[in-house]
């Protein structure tokens, strides 16, 4: 069953590259000098907590690694990052990956092909905040070709009357099309099938009901499912499973995405 999660926890080198200042006329400088000394964190934390309260400005993180293992010809690699506050430049063995502004948005970029034996990890961090840093859990994931990304669960409109339903993208490629199942309370609640693409294909399944009997009432008492679990299949492997919790109020959230 995938993902696969490698969580990169613990200590991280640590080395502040620029101080930032602000002028009493607003003005905004990045200087290098008188600088706190290169140190060791452990991660995921705000750099306030690891060993740099007070600053603001750009720090360096790096972290070596090995490889996961041998992968399967369907098996894809996905560096991911739940949080950096709040511009991020990603580099894995010199290589560039790009960039992320957004502190409250988690990333990710596939890295397959540039993994070695021995793996060398930096992450430029920039916050105007003394709260910034890598405060949202690393990770390296060992997906199949295609996965789920986005996927939330919130009730319908009033078309649906009010039942709730799971949205969100199929991304990848695949040779056939893929079931997409939601499952709560071990029954199936929704199920179709998906052909994955590389930009995402969007789907939506309206959920049947959500309630089920409470053990301590018997049948008297219905509860309400809190979440559901959807799980993309391929020829009977899941090929990747995420649980999502059922927001009440989800709807106008995703009427204002255009889903």
């Amino acid at each position: 069953m995938y993902p696969h999660r490698i969580r990169l926890r613990g200590p991280w080198n640590c080395e502040p590259l620029a101080r930032r200042l602000e002028h009493p006329d607003g003005r905004i400088e990045m200087i290098d000098q008188g600088l706190p000394s290169a140190l060791r964190m452990t991660l995921p934390c705000r750099w306030s907590k690891g060993g740099l309260a007070h600053f603001a400005g750009r720090v360096r993180y790096r972290r070596s690694f090995g490889i996961p293992r041998q992968l399967d010809d369907c098996e894809r690699v996905w560096l991911t990052f739940a949080g950096a506050d709040s511009r991020a430049s990603i580099w894995l063995n010199d290589r560039f990956l790009g960039e992320h502004d957004g502190a409250a948005d988690p990333f990710e970029f596939e890295v397959t092909l540039l993994l070695r034996d021995r793996n060398e990890l930096i992450a430029e961090v920039e916050s105007r905040e003394t709260t910034g840093g890598l405060y949202g859990e690393v990770a390296l994931e060992v997906r199949a070709r295609a996965f789920l990304r986005s996927v939330r669960a919130c009730r319908g409109g009033e078309e649906s009357g009010g039942r709730p339903r799971v949205v969100g993208l199929v991304v990848g490629d695949s040779d056939r099309s893929l079931d997409l199942y939601a499952i709560g309370n071990r029954t199936v609640l929704a199920y179709a099938t998906v052909k994955p693409s590389t930009a995402g294909t969007h789907f939506r399944l309206e959920l049947g009901p959500t309630e089920v009997a409470d053990p301590g009432h018997g049948h008297q008492r219905p509860v309400a499912v809190p979440s559901v679990r959807v799980e993309l299949i391929s020829g009977g492997t899941v090929w990747y499973g995420v649980e999502v919790p059922i927001s009440v109020g989800g709807h106008e959230r995703e009427k204002q995405s255009g889903s």
